[in-house]
């Protein structure tokens, strides 16, 4: 993908394009350049300035900030894992619920881990990718600027966005306000570089990824709303277009010939009109293909650590909370952990399940406004089967380029978000959580009876 084949066909004004935009879209070009700006300090893109461009010195800095901090988190995390997790988990086996105990602290343990290892692979992946990010980051800001949306028709979306987007400064002061509470200085750096600070890089470039997406769903949006009115206006042109029937000697018919001129213009801009709105589409589709191989690894790992996060984090909600509640049986022993462990554990796991069901809602929103573009196409073509046969073929093309150049938002070829992947993650968080209850609740009486 080159930039002067991604930036040609973006940046092209529209008709009656202007820069105006509502108060929320500043909002969130707001926190878009809060979060790559984060992401830049943090050593994960190699880009500088806004829209971002590809530094080479900031890749040197990123690669630097790579190894630093997967060398700390390695050798905190065997550090702690020796020297407090284990005898945690030891001393949580002698008690009376083993069982449900030492499955929270190895499921709490093996989620750190896999925060830490999915933060180093996110910076290796998005320092090789930097380009184009950079490059996608400016051709969409450029594309917004070219073809602005409706001001207020996705109220709703921009404000959940901004939610998300504001979630990580939420988690920085609790996971500050909980390391604050630790004795040991060790623990509190622990916690900080294997479990805040990933967790807040890791929102963070989700939240860029979601930028990205929600632009092109307003541009593919606001392309439907053009091919509607084009529709709409084939109408107009076929009943214009109707035949005299009337004798040569009345009225109508001498003055035909300006009618006819009026209806060739019409037709010309009709069809230069649908000429420009399937350059937008493809200009919309190659975007959706490159964030799909930018992001694509990246997605690959946030999804399956915020699958394992959101299955560990409601699994230990839902345990500390039944067992202060009474449900597993009284407790005489002092617990690790209170009702607010609890409820901040759901609150945290339903957060992580909301973020991909967002994302898998805006993919599916996507797809049909894809949908909308090409049954108003085919709908046009059929009720106006006599129209200027360079209509009907501009229409006959873009039709064929909607079937082949599908617009879906993903991973590569191997996972792309809409109503089926909200299903399968819906299901397999539920599945996971049931698993472990069954089993912890098994181990936990045969611990007993023994």
């Amino acid at each position: 993908m080159s930039d002067v084949a991604v930036l040609g066909a973006l940046a092209r004004p529209g008709p009656g394009g202007t820069t105006a935009c509502s108060s929320s879209r500043r909002v969130l070009v707001a926190h878009w350049r809060a979060v790559l700006a984060a992401l830049r300090l943090a050593g994960v893109l190699g880009c500088s300035g806004w829209p971002p461009r590809w530094s080479r010195r900031w890749t040197r800095y990123g690669c630097a900030t790579l190894v630093a901090f997967t060398a700390a988190r390695v050798a905190l995390f065997t550090r702690q894992f020796f020297l407090a997790f284990k005898p945690q988990v030891e001393e949580a086996r002698k008690g009376l619920y083993p069982g449900e105990m030492s499955y929270i602290f190895w499921l709490d343990t093996f989620n750190l881990g896999m925060q830490g290892l999915t933060i180093s692979l996110t910076q290796v992946v998005m320092l090789l990718y930097s380009r184009d990010v950079s490059l996608l980051v400016r051709a969409v800001f450029l594309y917004l600027h070219s073809f602005p949306g409706p001001r207020n028709k996705n109220a709703h979306r921009h404000a959940a966005m901004a939610w998300f987007g504001a979630n990580f400064t939420f988690y920085a002061v609790y996971g500050m306000s909980y390391t604050h509470f630790t004795q040991d200085d060790w623990e509190r750096v622990f916690y900080i570089l294997n479990d805040l600070l990933p967790h807040v890089l890791i929102g963070a470039t989700q939240d860029s990824f979601l930028h990205i997406v929600a632009a092109n769903v307003d541009l593919l949006a606001s392309v439907a709303d053009g091919v509607l009115e084009h529709v709409a206006a084939l109408s107009h042109l076929a009943q214009s277009a109707a035949p005299c029937t009337c004798s040569s000697t009345c009225p109508a018919h001498r003055g035909r010939v300006p009618v006819l001129l009026g209806e060739q213009r019409a037709a010309r801009g009709l069809l230069h009109g649908l000429r420009a709105l399937r350059v937008r589409y493809q200009g919309v589709q190659d975007v959706v293909r490159a964030t799909n191989r930018a992001y694509g690894g990246f997605i690959l790992l946030a999804s399956t650590t915020a699958l394992i996060g959101g299955v560990a984090f409601l699994y230990s909600g839902v345990i500390v909370v039944i067992t202060f509640a009474g449900m597993l049986g009284e407790y005489k022993e002092p617990l690790p952990f209170d009702a607010l462990d609890g409820a901040c554990a759901l609150a945290l796991g339903t957060l992580q399940t909301a973020r991909l069901l967002f994302t898998c809602a805006i993919g599916e929103q996507m797809s049909l406004e894809s949908f909308r573009i090409s049954s108003a196409l085919q709908t046009g073509l059929t009720r106006h089967a006599g129209i200027d046969p360079r209509i009907e073929r501009e229409l006959q093309w873009f039709i064929r380029q909607t079937q082949m150049q599908e617009i879906r938002f993903g991973a590569f070829d191997l996972l792309y978000f809409d109503l089926k992947t909200m299903n399968r993650i819906i299901a397999a968080i539920m599945t996971n959580i049931a698993i472990l209850v069954q089993f912890s609740a098994l181990s936990a009486g045969i611990t007993q009876c023994n």
